[in-house]
């Protein structure tokens, strides 16, 4: 019995020192272009301004790779796009949840829910984004947003951290990406859905140049 013990915890000391031992190797670094390469024409789309992250929330955001931009159509119609990438999520470094980010500055969130999104070309080729209609008055802004990276786009917070740790072990990869949409609701809330999902399948096929799958 004192031999099993023994034998037990030395197989167990090894296993912790094994593991630790992996989990402290870097990540893996794929091939990626920078999102400052991110095209500023997109069908009837142009870009009219990129925004600036101040130093104080990048500190706090801790992003490697981002860009903030609003596109304009031949109509008129505005819609911003942000995207943050994040080569590792490992010692404190994560995609910071737009549930605790959006509601502020006077904005509060009118509707939450999840919309089902096409994805052309993944598996599987519709997936789970958030919906959210956030309010100011009798201002609305519909945003859309989700995780995206190593093959995967889903809308849960949850299952985004349940997937880090499955990923760093098998995949010995963290890196990841947020996307997100917003645009004025002027009509009503579906017509406005319609042209930011229009907008969004614009850009998806090109999204695993930026944010490896």
């Amino acid at each position: 019995m004192k031999n099993f013990r023994y034998i037990l915890t030395i197989v167990i000391l090894l296993a912790a020192a094994g593991l630790n031992y992996y989990f402290s190797k870097p990540d893996i670094s794929l091939p990626r272009k920078s999102l400052a390469e991110f095209p500023k024409s997109l069908g009837d789309w142009a870009a009219v301004s990129d925004q600036q992250i101040d130093k104080q929330s990048l500190e706090i955001l801790k992003v490697d790779d981002y860009f903030v931009r609003n596109y304009r159509n031949s109509k008129g119609e505005v819609i911003g796009l942000y995207i943050g990438y994040f080569k590792s999520q490992r010692e404190g470094k994560g995609i910071h949840s737009p549930r605790q980010c959006l509601p502020g500055a006077g904005w509060s969130p009118v509707n939450i829910a999840v919309h089902r999104m096409a994805v052309p070309g993944h598996n599987p080729e519709t997936v789970l984004v958030n919906k959210f209609v956030m309010g100011k008055g009798l201002d609305r802004q519909l945003y859309l947003f989700w995780y995206h990276g190593r093959g995967r786009i889903y809308a849960s917070e949850y299952r985004n951290k349940i997937y880090l740790i499955w990923d760093g072990l098998t995949k010995k990869r963290t890196d990841g990406a947020l996307v997100r949409v917003n645009n004025p609701v002027t009509g009503n809330t579906e017509d406005a859905l319609k042209t930011q999902s229009d907008f969004i399948q614009l850009f998806l096929p090109l999204l695993k140049e930026y944010i490896p799958d």
